[in-house]
Order: structure tokens, then sequence, then C-alpha cells
């Protein structure tokens, strides 16, 4: 049997291109596939007639040659079902919902975004997040980019930038939809003087290690599996060389999680008493901790503690307490071999059967789904 020729037009200059090729590849081939990668930029009606190619997996591009759709199509972060190509998508809004979660747990009230332009993704996630945060009665400072703006705003103004940093009320949140533009924030809140995340808390998407860990700070990201969303286009592409229509519709695939760094891992409450148990709760998470202990260490009784912690984070002191010991148990997870009964003492839980029972009521995942598709997700240099 020959092997099918696959087309992939796809610009891998950004970190989740790179991601998505690398899944769709490694698909590609265990199959045995003849696999050809160009450029958007690149004639594509001379593509389609120079090579025939009986697959074409497009990332985001213009135009579609009709060629192109008498073959196996499927579109990769862009949304083509209304022109009846299948379409794997990144779910947006959840990556958008997820991101302002992340701040109000950690007691953070002002929050703001950061976008640079009009992109279908940034404006998608930003209109998530500030959903989520009118739904939680947060307060919205001003984004950098507005739309309509007079004089409208340039790709990077550094003086402009500095100065919307230093309008923000202190602390806020900000939150930018992408690891790249949450380094610019980063870039210019030195610039202005501001501590991260003292003054300025910030959190990525895309958890591209190369760009979160260059800063210092480190910046705090949303895990997309972008390898993921290339596999799942391969699963298609199986399909539609197998004989099987391909359903031109959407297909969402959820983020996996924030992977928090110390761009945003400070708590950000008023009331000094729910502050300091929250600080003592962090420090002393990697062993069992009861709420007992908390209002000892604070020096308070136990119920005027609860009442506080409800008014000033809407949860009790022991959900503070879970959320605590999972965040060192997803650190120890990312960052670690260690077995899960390890990673479960180590993050102040009894057992592995307890670990995995909070881990899923605060991530919705396993401890061991979340180590395989965080490790999964990893995106290529």
């Amino acid at each position: 049997m020959v092997a099918p020729l696959v087309l992939v037009v796809l610009d891998i200059a950004s970190a989740w291109s790179r991601g998505v090729l690398s899944g769709f590849a490694r698909s590609a081939h265990e199959r045995g596939w003849g696999l050809l990668h160009y450029h958007p930029d690149t004639d594509l009606d001379w593509l389609a007639a120079r090579f025939k190619p009986q697959v074409a997996v497009l990332g985001p591009i213009g135009r579609v040659p009709d060629a192109f759709r008498s073959a196996v199509c499927v579109s990769v972060n862009a949304d083509r079902s209304a022109e009846g190509i299948a379409s794997v998508c990144v779910d947006e809004a959840a990556v958008g919902a997820l991101s302002f979660q992340h701040f109000w747990a950690r007691g953070y009230r002002n929050v703001s975004t950061f976008r640079f332009d009009t992109s279908d993704f940034g404006v998608k996630r930003e209109r998530a997040f500030l959903a989520a945060a009118e739904r939680s009665g947060a307060r919205l400072a001003p984004g950098w980019w507005q739309d309509g703006a007079d004089p409208p705003r340039c790709f990077e103004d550094p003086e402009a930038i500095c100065a919307w940093l230093s309008a923000l009320p202190r602390p806020t949140a900000v939150f930018a939809a992408c690891d790249a533009w949450g380094r610019v924030v980063a870039r210019y809140a030195r610039v202005a003087g501001l501590r991260i995340p003292e003054d300025v808390a910030l959190l990525g998407v895309d958890n591209d290690t190369a760009e979160c860990e260059i800063l210092s700070p480190a910046l705090s990201s949303v895990a997309v599996p972008w390898p993921s969303l290339g596999e799942l286009a391969a699963e298609l592409v199986v399909r539609g060389l197998g004989g099987a229509a391909l359903d031109p519709k959407r297909i969402d695939v959820g983020p996996i999680g924030v992977v928090s760094r110390p761009s945003s891992d400070r708590a950000a409450v008023r009331d000094p008493m729910v502050s300091a148990a929250m600080n003592w709760i962090e420090q002393h998470a990697t062993r069992r901790v009861r709420v007992p202990m908390v209002a000892a260490a604070v020096g308070v009784p136990r119920r005027r503690l609860e009442r506080r912690f409800r008014v000033a984070l809407g949860r009790s002191v022991l959900e503070e307490i879970r959320r605590a010991h999972v965040e060192v148990a997803k650190r120890l997870l990312e960052t670690t071999e260690l077995t899960l009964p390890e990673v479960a003492r180590q993050s102040g839980f009894t057992n592995a059967g307890l670990l995995a029972d909070a881990f899923r009521r605060e991530t919705e995942l396993t401890p061991g789904q979340y180590r395989r598709k965080l490790a999964s997700s990893q995106i290529p240099s």
C-alpha cells in the first residue's frame, strides 16, 4: 500500500504551532505517512497543483484552495467548520475562565488584561476572563488594549504601557492572553518600578518554558495540550483516509491547568488575619495541616477564622488547606519523577488515595492524568 502524502501548512515560528506539528508528526511517522511541511506564505495553489496531496492539514491561513477541499482536509487552531472543514481548536473560553479562577483563588480582587491586537484567540480568552470576573464581583481595571481607542494602541509603546501599568490599583492581577505578551508586561513592569507579584501578578497562556522561565520571577501559565491537537487532527485524517466523511464541526480541546510560578503565587488578601493564615498554610503545606492548627498559629478562635475566610475568599479554611496541598502536589508532578505515594507524602496527604480525591476536586484530573497530560504538552524549542 502506497503511503499517503500529507501536506501540513503551518507557521512554526510560534510555540503553539511547534507543539501542534510535533504531535501530528509523531502520529504521522508512526503510520508511515509521507509528510510535507510548508509555510502559509507559500503559494498554496502551486502546492496543490504540484503535489496533489491526499491530505491537507491547515493552520491559520487565508483562503483555502479548492484542490485542498477535495482531499482529506483538517484545520488546526482555526475554526473552518462554517466552510465545511473539520476543525480542531482550543476551548478559548475555558482558558479565560480558568485563568480568572487562578487569580480569584489567591485572593486577587483587582484584575485586568493585556493583549496586543484583535486576534481571535486573544479576544475570546479576554472576554471569558472578564465575564468570569464580573460574575464573581471582581473589580475590573482597564486593560491595555482598548478597541476603538483614539489614538489607537500601537504594537509596543513603552511609555504608554508603563503609564497604564502604573495607573493600575495595587495589587492587580493581569491576564496576558499568551506567554509572549506576558513577557512584555513583565518587561515594562520592571521599567515602571513595579514588583511582580506584589504590585502586579501575572499569568500567561501556553506554558512555553522558554518564555516563562527566562523571566524573573518566572511566569505562571495556562498549559494548553498543543501536541494533543496535532494528534487529534491525525485521528481525523485516519478516519478520512478510511473513507469516512469527516463531520465539518469544531472540536474544542480544553486546557490542562495552570502551572503556577512565582509571578502569581503570592496571596493578595487585605484581611491581615486571613493573609497570615494563608501564608502559614502555604509554608506548612508539605505536611498534614488541620484547621485547628491554623487557628492556633494565627491566635484566633476557629469559628472567627472561618467567618473571616468566608468573607475574604468565599471558601472555608479546610478548602484553602486542600488547595495548598494540591498546589504542592502539582509542583512535584511537574518537576519530579516521584511515585504517587511519595508525592502524596511530600504534599501533606497520608496516602495516594486521599491525594487523588483532593486532586480530582481541584483539577478534575487524577494526579497521573495531570502528569501525563503535562508531559505530553511540552513544546519543542
